[in-house]
């Protein structure tokens, strides 16, 4: 797979990588390292690192991984670990070959039912009780992340990323992200196209990297050589001095997290600070938050909707949003979706299903489909609470 504008050279870097690693965040993130080593990566609350910094962590956490808590045994890997512990655990499971569940460290008790019982649990805090399977602290894995982890060999697993998703009946079932594998890939390059992430961007991403968006956004700077920025769970006076103080040019936020963000501009009367294009993402889309914005910013939102089985499945572009501000785009390639019931390609309301990377899933959303772009008429089935 090649980027549009991608160089020759780049683009074998991430073919070997895929060779050697499979269509896993792992290639991503060793072909980052060749190509974009020296290139500020990461910034998570207040740590940062370049592409070979965060490489060589994810190795380093790995190499000690692998020779003690695991005992060279493979097993899953669940990750409820805040701030940079929770990038660097996911990159070393995932560079282990292991199959990896990255979770919000506030959300353990309540997915439970979605934990192996003999996975390794990164945690902060205290350990829970009933965890029988091997536990680490997120401290212990950025100790770790020093070590020397290049003696590491060859793992002939494929590392898979898992998220659980609970149902408005309290069903909790766990999905292989989409952000990932041949067709995950097929999805970032299609949002790359539409949303043209460079390599001299600065992305924001107001979603945790254990949630689907932040995932996406995670591998779109793997891929492209862009900074991201991680700032959940933070004022919006905070991330506006951040897009400020890093020479933010991408915006990726729900519109709750866009709306106090306009919000405290309004209170405080500052001038916005310069954007190239925010992507709206999560809770409803909805069509006077993108006339707000474009009032302020110029035609520069897209929208986006997505699952946690499916990934990002349609995007709108800002040419598209200035004539339906409502919608939600069109199918990204490798998706599709559609109402339930309803044959063919024509339009409809209904009840939404979705096909993405590695699932086809009937929703808990109700739709529109009209001249091949989706709009949703009713609430999100689990609306975006980051902040």
């Amino acid at each position: 797979m090649r980027l549009r504008g991608m160089p020759p050279t780049h683009a074998r870097s991430l073919w070997r990588s895929v060779r050697r690693h499979g269509f896993t965040i792992t290639a991503l993130a060793r072909h980052a390292a060749r190509v974009h080593g020296d290139r500020l990566g990461l910034v998570v609350d207040g740590w940062s690192a370049t592409f070979d910094e965060l490489w060589r962590a994810a190795e380093g956490a790995a190499a000690v991984l692998y020779l003690d808590p695991l005992e060279r045994r493979p097993r899953p890997v669940v990750v409820a670990a805040a701030g940079p512990a929770m990038p660097v655990a996911l990159l070393g499971a995932a560079r282990l070959g292991l199959d990896v569940m990255p979770i919000s460290p506030g959300s353990l008790e309540e997915l439970r039912p979605a934990i192996p019982r003999d996975a390794l649990l990164v945690h902060d805090g205290d350990a829970p009780e009933w965890h029988r399977g091997p536990t680490v602290t997120g401290a212990q894995i950025l100790e770790w992340s020093a070590a020397d982890g290049s003696g590491l060999g060859r793992t002939r697993r494929r590392a898979r990323i898992a998220l659980p998703s609970q149902s408005l009946a309290g069903t909790v079932t766990t999905h292989v992200q989409g952000a990932m594998g041949v067709q995950g890939l097929r999805q970032l390059a299609g949002i790359h196209d539409r949303l043209g992430v460079e390599g001299t961007d600065v992305m924001l991403a107001c979603a945790p990297l254990h949630r689907g968006k932040g995932l996406q956004l995670l591998g779109m700077a793997l891929l492209t050589g862009a900074t991201l920025v991680s700032a959940a769970h933070t004022p919006p006076a905070d991330r506006i001095r951040i897009i400020r103080d890093r020479f933010v040019s991408v915006v990726s936020a729900s519109p709750g997290q866009l709306t106090g963000i306009l919000d405290e501009l309004e209170r405080t009367g500052e001038a916005p600070p310069r954007l190239r294009r925010i992507l709206v993402a999560g809770q409803d889309l909805d069509a006077d938050l993108v006339r707000r914005l474009h009032a302020v910013w110029g035609p520069i939102v897209l929208t986006a909707y997505g699952s946690v089985q499916t990934g990002t499945v349609a995007l709108a572009t800002p040419e598209v949003l200035s004539s339906h501000p409502g919608t939600a785009g069109r199918r990204l390639p490798g998706s599709d979706f559609g109402i339930v019931g309803h044959a063919g390609r024509g339009d409809a309301t209904g009840l939404l299903w979705v096909r993405g990377a590695h699932a086809t899933v009937i929703t808990e959303d109700q739709a529109r489909i009209e001249d091949g772009m989706l709009t949703i008429v009713g609430p999100l089935t689990r609306p975006d609470t980051a902040d």
